[in-house]
Formats: C-alpha cells, sequence, structure tokens
C-alpha cells in the first residue's frame, strides 16, 4: 500500500493550521495531547457502545490492541496526520469504521455549538453519555489552538467514510467549550428509590441511601419536599420518578443528582 493510499483510506485525519505552521511542524506537545485525545474516544466510542461507558471503565488489553491507532502518513506541507489501525485484520477495520462514524457523531455538535441541544433530545442513553463525555478530550484537542505552537485551527476528517471534514476547529471553539463547563442535561425518565436521610430546605434538595450505599441527591417541589420534610417516619423509603441529572462533561451514567417529578411512599420497608 502507498503512501497515497493510505491517507484516502486513513481511518482519521487531523490537520493543524496556521501561519508558522508553514515555516516548522506541530510541536510534539501539541500533537500528542491530540492524538491521545482522538484514541481515547475510540476507546469511549466502543465502551458507549457496548453499554460499558462508566466513570474509570477502560478496555482491556485485547479490546485496546484492536482498537489502537498509528500515524499511516503525515502532510508536511499542511502539517496533516492520516490516522490508520494498527492491525490489518478486516474485521478489525470494518468495526473501527463503524467506530468512526459514531465517534464523528458525537464531536459533530462540538463543531456546530449545539451540543447541548443534541444531548438533550437524544433517547438512546448510551449515546447521549457519549456525547458529553468525550467534552474533555474535545477540549484537549481544541486547546491546542492559539496556545504556544503555532496552531491557529484544527480538521478534523474522516477519508474512511469520504468526509474530508468533520469539524473545523477555531479560536471561537475554545470560548463555546469553555460555557459549557457548568452546564447541565438530564437523563431519560426513569425510577429510583432510596432512604430520605438528609434535608436541605434552602435549596429543596433531599439525599438518598439506595441500595449498596451509593448515595443521590434529589431536587423537588416545594410540595414534594414538605411532604418528605414533615413525613413521621424517621429514615422513610421512597420511590422516585424523574429524570437524572448530568454535570456536563460527565463521564458515567450512574446517577448521582436526580429531578424528580413524583414521589411515592413506599410502606414496606425492605429494599
Amino acid at each position: 500500500m502507498n503512501q497515497r493510499e493510505k491517507y484516502e483510506n486513513g481511518l482519521f485525519t487531523v490537520r493543524f493550521i496556521g501561519d508558522e505552521l508553514k515555516l516548522h511542524g506541530v510541536n510534539i506537545y501539541d500533537l500528542s495531547h491530540s492524538l491521545l485525545a482522538i484514541q481515547r474516544i475510540v476507546h469511549k466510542a466502543h465502551l458507549s457502545i457496548e453499554g460499558g461507558l462508566v466513570k474509570g471503565a477502560f478496555p482491556n488489553k485485547e479490546i485496546r490492541q484492536r482498537l489502537a491507532l498509528q500515524i499511516g502518513e503525515r502532510r508536511r506541507t499542511s502539517d496533516a496526520f492520516a490516522l490508520i489501525p494498527i492491525l490489518a485484520d478486516p474485521n478489525v477495520q470494518e468495526y473501527l469504521k463503524k467506530l468512526a462514524d459514531y465517534v464523528f457523531s458525537g464531536i459533530a455538535g462540538y463543531y456546530v455549538g449545539d451540543v447541548l441541544d443534541r444531548v438533550r433530545k437524544e433517547n438512546n442513553q448510551d449515546k447521549q453519555i457519549f456525547i458529553d463525555s468525550i467534552y474533555t478530550e474535545v477540549a484537549n484537542i481544541v486547546n491546542r489552538i492559539d496556545a504556544s505552537g503555532g496552531v491557529e485551527a484544527i480538521s478534523l476528517g474522516a477519508p474512511a467514510l469520504n468526509q474530508e471534514t468533520i469539524a473545523a476547529f477555531t479560536s471561537d471553539s475554545k470560548i463555546y467549550l469553555s460555557k459549557l463547563k457548568n452546564e447541565t442535561f438530564l437523563g431519560n425518565y426513569q425510577e429510583i428509590k432510596g432512604r430520605v436521610y438528609k434535608l436541605y430546605p434552602a435549596s429543596k434538595i433531599i439525599a438518598i441511601r439506595r441500595s449498596g450505599g451509593r448515595t443521590v441527591s434529589i431536587f423537588l417541589s416545594d410540595a414534594d419536599f414538605d411532604r418528605i420534610r414533615y413525613h413521621k417516619e424517621s429514615n422513610p423509603l421512597f420511590l422516585f420518578k424523574g429524570r437524572p441529572r448530568y454535570q456536563f462533561g460527565v463521564e458515567t451514567k450512574i446517577v448521582s443528582e436526580f429531578e424528580a417529578d413524583e414521589i411515592e411512599y413506599l410502606i414496606d420497608n425492605l429494599d
């Protein structure tokens, strides 16, 4: 396979753009941060498809080998790098092509500037968490812009999917990503139950303990908060119906905050 074929069939391409880069290449720091971020996004895409994207999760050694990427070509004049699978196995390459499509469907919102809308409208919880979870990796790529290395823009593409440019990040992208940091979004409707052990009257929030010892903060209406606050039983067991609340950039679908729009006292004291 010649260099031209490698580039045209590259799974991903990343191009660093800037006037200074006409005189010298991208520095190792900017390049390494960007390439590591892309590899981590691929790992998260795999975990998401498998329903295993939770905080701290990492593909095992065998899977990491199958997902591993290498530099297939560098085009010095535009400082573009084509990334291809390390393994030549056709099944591996086909699966990585599937992941590439999944990856870029998640990155698209960060480029277009509507990622919050996409997350909030996404019905597939695994996909929803994936889009949100890659915030740190996308920021690591975008933060190379206007740093010390002369990078003014970064373009990502997918030749294997016949898409030369998927995202073209600029300094405006850095401003957009910084504004996302404190945003929240709601997950899919569900029910959880637990014992109430703490109340926060000023904010109408209670804390519950679920089976297994996990704790969750529950956001309530005034009426529901008062119903629990003045309940005769100490440490009561309640069922809460509503939607989990996630901080943007979260890497897990495990619920730690929950907005309840309906509550039900459970007389049976057994969890």
